[in-house]
């Protein structure tokens, strides 16, 4: 079996976990009074479930089998919701996350794309990897802004539904990540 086949189901596996994680981290988020930092982990949860899409996707077209989800990605919630701490803990084991995605597993998977002469599967592993940055950057802006006890004012937050970015406030007229159009942007 193709080394690219199997890191798109380690990255829709991961991808499920990441999705299924943040969810419980907002939660904790919200009963802790922080709604602010509940809200970023909501969208970076949407986000998650756009790299799912997009790893889905390459991954039908690579076998030519309309592949099942359910069928290689079991979340086990339980277990997951056993790892849920206080809201800082949950922004540092999030950054941890991100930063593997971007600094380690997604430059591997590219690479084997590449090598494999898959652009299907490239494009979807660069563009995860490019939004997984912007996450891990955003968790440390939050993380930091609780640490000096600092208020996170209210903002709209944007999750282009092409690549999985994020932004504040408005959404660019132009992705920076994936260059689509504000249209594909969805308020979270």
């Amino acid at each position: 079996m193709s080394i690219v086949i199997e890191n798109l189901k380690e990255a829709i596996m991961g991808e499920s976990t990441a999705k299924a994680k943040y969810k419980f981290f907002a939660e904790k988020a919200y009963d802790e009074n922080y709604p602010e930092i509940a809200h970023l982990f909501e969208a970076i949860s949407t986000a998650e479930a756009v790299h799912i899409k997009n790893h889905m996707k390459a991954l039908t077209l690579l076998t030519g089998v309309e592949i099942k989800i359910e069928n290689f990605v079991d979340v086990n919630e339980e277990a997951l919701k056993k790892t849920v701490k206080d809201t800082k803990s949950n922004l540092i084991d999030a950054i941890k996350g991100e930063t593997y995605e971007t600094k380690q597993m997604y430059k591997d998977f590219v690479k084997n794309a590449k090598k494999e002469e898959n652009e299907v599967a490239e494009l979807s592993f660069m563009l995860a990897r490019k939004a997984e940055k912007v996450h891990a950057n955003l968790f440390k802006k939050y993380l930091k802004q609780l640490e000096k006890n600092q208020k996170i004012d209210k903002q709209k937050i944007y999750v282009c539904q092409i690549c999985g970015n994020v932004e504040f406030e408005e959404a660019p007229l132009v992705c920076p990540v994936c260059d689509h159009t504000q249209k594909f942007f969805k308020e979270i």
